[in-house]
């Protein structure tokens, strides 16, 4: 296809997209240009339902991610480099902000030449720039180890429409001679004279209640306020990815994240309403802070039964026999005397023991609360219970705020 005739697809037919095709323009699109030859990217090829679930809330449910035959994570990666370095006896020293600049160019570099070539083979392909937005989710459901950030998503199929071409800028508008030339008013007026006359963008501004369209994009699409939370949200998982160090934040502050999971966990125990069900919270504490959450339902036949007066205690995480992973909650009683109740992961509906593990991930990756709080209140589901229980998470979560940020209404818990 013509560069000139490209457009942005975001519906797509149920015809599969064949592995045969996708690796040869994997691999033709390995042809790009790469810092070194080290290739500083690596691919995750989502298909499965189940993970383009996981992946949707980071990119606000766009429907494309779980509709498209094929989802593509695209990730500035050291850590191969790293390993390979490590196993050579090299002493490898990527764990800076340089290192992830030249990975995350390596991996735009590969992002482009694959739509090309996949649009050439007549496939329709979206760029989802919100990749970058809410990386935590996107780290914690593909397992993400240090050293390696997504920086781009591509949802790909065979089209099912033929929309209209967005506009662009003029060649004035992107090419500076010789030197950078500054704008001018009248320099401005005409780079955007034709994209602000279109009869779209100006039932854009009309149904926004805006003036013109640059307010659309300041107060609406791309507000201070969101800019700077995701801002910061980069930022500390950039830190915690290790491509930032000691320092590399406002104030130096650096979360603290430990991939692998300790064999005992502190844990607060927090009742909630789930509708008209009395439900109850395990939160795993690590270093003061929530690490994981268990949850479900407060019943002595299928439910988790525990005495009112219990409101801290440990999830253990065990193994039985068969190497089968369990976690169990244990107790001090009034008496001294300790109870442990097993397999608190076998007491949960698999619906939300998925949506469970999806909230445990980002927090074992240290999002900051108030972020994974926004997370979970942006889920709408079509179930209201889930709903309902995604709202009582986030109450649980809230009790774990700062002072400075305890202006939310009171919560349900008994």
């Amino acid at each position: 296809m013509n560069i000139k005739q490209r457009r942005t697809i975001r519906k797509y037919t149920q015809q599969p997209v064949s592995d045969e095709l996708l690796n040869r323009l994997i691999e033709d699109a390995s042809r790009t240009q790469t810092m070194g030859n080290l290739q500083l990217y690596s691919v995750v090829v989502t298909r499965s339902a189940e993970m383009k679930e996981l992946l949707a809330p980071a990119h606000f449910f766009q429907p494309m991610v779980t509709q498209a035959p094929v989802v593509l994570t695209i990730c500035a990666d050291f850590r191969r480099t790293t390993d390979w370095c490590l196993q050579r006896e090299a002493s490898p020293g990527y764990d800076n902000a340089l290192s992830f600049l030249n990975a995350a160019t390596d991996a735009l570099l590969f992002t482009q030449t694959f739509c090309c070539l996949a649009e050439e083979e007549g496939l329709g392909v979206c760029f989802l720039g919100t990749t970058i937005y809410q990386p935590q989710t996107i780290i914690a459901a593909l397992h993400l180890p240090e050293l390696v950030f997504p920086v781009a998503t591509l949802t790909i199929g065979w089209p099912a429409e033929k929309p209209r071409q967005t506009d662009r800028l003029p060649l004035q508008a992107i090419i500076h001679k010789e030197t950078y030339a500054a704008f001018t008013p009248e320099r401005i007026d005409a780079c955007y004279k034709k994209r602000e006359s279109l009869a779209a963008n100006r039932h854009f501004v009309e149904v926004n209640d805006k003036q013109t369209l640059a307010q659309v994009f300041t107060d609406i699409r791309y507000t201070k306020k969101d800019n700077e939370a995701m801002s910061e949200g980069l930022l500390a998982t950039l830190a915690s990815q290790r491509f930032l160090k000691q320092g590399g934040l406002p104030g130096g502050i650096v979360p603290s994240v430990v991939e692998r999971r300790p064999e005992v966990l502190e844990c607060d125990v927090v009742r909630f309403q789930n509708k008209k069900e009395k439900w109850v919270a395990f939160v795993g504490m690590l270093d003061g802070c929530p690490y994981e959450i268990f949850t479900g339902l407060q019943d002595d036949e299928e439910g988790i039964a525990i005495p009112k007066s219990v409101s801290k205690g440990f999830i253990i995480k065990h193994y039985d026999r068969e190497g089968q992973k369990r976690y169990d909650f244990q107790f001090v009683n009034k008496r001294g005397y300790k109870t442990t109740i097993e397999g608190l992961s076998e007491r949960f509906n698999p619906e939300y023991w998925d949506y469970a593990k999806l909230i445990s991930g980002v927090l074992r990756y240290r999002m900051p609360i108030d972020h994974v709080i926004s997370l979970i209140t942006s889920l709408q589901l079509e179930n209201d219970t889930i709903n309902s229980w995604t709202a009582g998470v986030a109450r649980v979560l809230k009790k774990y705020l700062p002072d400075s940020q305890q202006t939310y209404e009171e919560d349900e818990s008994e």
